[in-house]
C-alpha cells in the first residue's frame, strides 16, 4: 500500500462539507420534483430484477471491480477474523460502535431526523448487526455477492437521505436550538465524508479496542486484514478513494481526531443511547444483571463519553467484568482449546440472535418514506410570536 499524507484536522473539517458526487447525482435526478415514496420504491426493488428507473437500476446492478489493494486472500482472513471473535465484536457493535455514533453531536442529528426512536430502535440496531454479518461473510464483498450489493444499496440510500434533509421544506436551516426539525449549516452536509469515514473506523479498528480491553489473544496480521476488509466496505460506501486504504495505526489516529472534533452532549444522543440500553437490557434475563450492559458500555467508550450520553453509573457488575478481564489477560493452559470452542460458537450466536429477532424479515435498508418531522407545539407557538413582532 502506498504511503499517504496524514489527514489533519483541517482536512477532516473540510470533509464535513463533502458528500458522494456519484450517488448524489443519481438521487438528485430521481428525487427532484418527486415524493420520497418514489425513491423508497426503487430502494425496495433491491431484491428484484425489475427496476423502472434506468439510472437507479444501472447503479444498483453495476459491478465495478474492487480496488487492486483488496486482495481476496486478505479479505478471506478478515472475514475469518470476524468469525473467530464474533461474540466480542458483536458486543462492541452494540455497546461501543453505536454509542460512539450517538456521541457525535452533528452526526447524530441525521439519526434524529430520520428515526422514530420509540418504535424503530430495535429494528435499526438489528439492521446494523445484519449489515455487519452481510459484509463479513467470506466472499461477500466480491462483485455481485450479497455484501457487495447491500453496501452499494446503502450508499445510494445515504444519498437519498442527504437529498431529503437538504431539500425538505419542513426542515429549517438554522442554528436556533429551539427550532425543530432543523439542520444547522455548521453541521455540514448530512451523511458527509467525515461521517462515512468515522462509521468505517467504528466498525473496524475501534472494535479491535474492545478485543484489547477484554484481553483477546489475536494475531496482528489477522486484525490488519479485518481492517482491510472494512476499507473495502468504506470504498463501496463511497468514501473518498484518495483516503483509502488506511492501515490500522492510521485508523486509530483518525478515530481519536474525529472523536475529539465531534463528541459532546446532545438531546438526540442521550435519547438514542437510552433506547439502545433499554433494548440490550431486554435480552438480559438473569435477575440482578441488568447493569451488565451499562458496565460494559462505560468500559468500552470511557466515562467522559458515557457522561455525554447520560449512561447510568455502574453497579456491582463492575466486579464481574473486572474478574473476566483478569482471566482474559492471564489465560491458563487450556486457553487455546477454549478459543477454538469460542470461535466455533461465536458467529453462530450472533447470527442466531439476529435471525431469532428478525426471522426471515431481512432488512432492505430502505430510505425512509418520510422524515420524522414532529414539531413541538410550544416551539411552533414561540416561532409564531417571533414572526408577529
Amino acid at each position: 500500500m502506498s504511503e499517504r499524507t496524514p489527514i489533519d484536522d483541517a482536512r477532516l473539517r473540510a470533509m464535513k462539507h463533502e458528500g458522494d458526487p456519484v450517488a448524489d447525482a443519481i438521487a438528485t435526478d430521481y428525487l427532484a420534483g418527486n415524493s420520497s415514496e418514489r425513491f423508497h420504491a426503487a430502494m425496495r426493488a433491491r431484491y428484484s430484477s425489475e427496476m423502472r428507473d434506468p439510472e437507479v437500476a444501472e447503479f444498483l446492478t453495476a459491478h465495478p471491480p474492487l480496488p487492486e489493494w483488496a486482495t481476496p486472500q486478505r479479505l478471506q482472513r478478515g472475514a475469518q477474523f470476524f468469525a473467530d471473535w464474533g461474540v466480542q465484536l458483536g458486543l462492541g457493535l452494540f455497546l461501543q460502535a453505536l454509542p460512539l455514533a450517538y456521541a457525535s453531536v452533528e452526526g447524530v442529528q441525521v439519526l434524529a431526523l430520520t428515526s422514530k426512536l420509540e418504535t424503530d430502535a430495535s429494528r435499526r440496531v438489528l439492521e446494523s448487526a445484519q449489515f455487519v454479518l452481510d459484509v463479513t461473510t467470506p466472499g461477500a464483498l466480491e462483485p455481485g455477492q450479497l455484501g457487495y450489493e447491500t453496501t452499494r444499496h446503502v450508499r445510494l440510500m445515504h444519498a437519498g437521505v442527504r437529498y431529503l434533509i437538504e431539500h425538505d421544506e419542513r426542515i429549517e436551516r438554522t442554528a436556533d436550538p429551539d427550532v425543530w426539525p432543523r439542520w444547522d449549516p455548521a453541521w455540514g452536509t448530512p451523511v458527509n465524508q467525515q461521517h462515512l469515514l468515522g462509521a468505517m473506523l467504528s466498525y473496524s479498528s475501534s472494535l479491535l479496542e474492545v478485543l484489547d480491553v477484554v484481553g483477546a489473544n489475536y494475531a496482528e496480521r489477522d486484525a490488519a486484514d479485518y481492517c482491510l476488509l472494512w476499507n473495502v466496505v468504506g470504498w463501496l460506501l463511497g468514501v473518498d478513494e484518495n483516503v483509502l486504504p488506511l492501515e490500522r495505526h492510521e485508523m486509530e489516529q483518525l478515530q481519536t481526531k474525529i472523536r475529539r472534533l465531534n463528541e459532546g452532549p446532545s438531546d438526540a444522543g442521550r435519547t438514542m443511547t437510552e433506547a439502545l440500553l433499554k433494548l440490550v437490557q431486554g435480552y438480559v434475563k438473569v435477575p440482578g444483571f441488568k447493569g451488565f450492559p451499562i458496565t460494559l458500555m462505560r468500559l468500552f467508550i470511557g466515562d467522559r463519553t458515557a457522561n455525554f450520553l447520560g449512561v447510568p453509573q455502574v453497579d456491582w457488575t463492575r466486579h464481574l467484568v473486572r474478574t473476566a478481564r483478569h482471566i482474559g489477560h492471564h489465560p491458563g493452559r487450556n486457553h487455546r482449546l477454549t478459543r477454538k470452542a469460542v470461535a466455533w460458537a461465536s458467529l453462530r450466536v450472533l447470527r442466531g440472535f439476529v435471525h431469532h429477532e428478525r426471522g426471515d424479515d431481512r432488512p432492505s435498508f430502505n430510505i425512509p418514506t418520510h422524515l420524522d418531522l414532529k414539531v413541538k407545539k410550544k416551539r411552533r407557538a414561540r416561532a409564531r410570536k417571533r414572526s408577529a413582532r
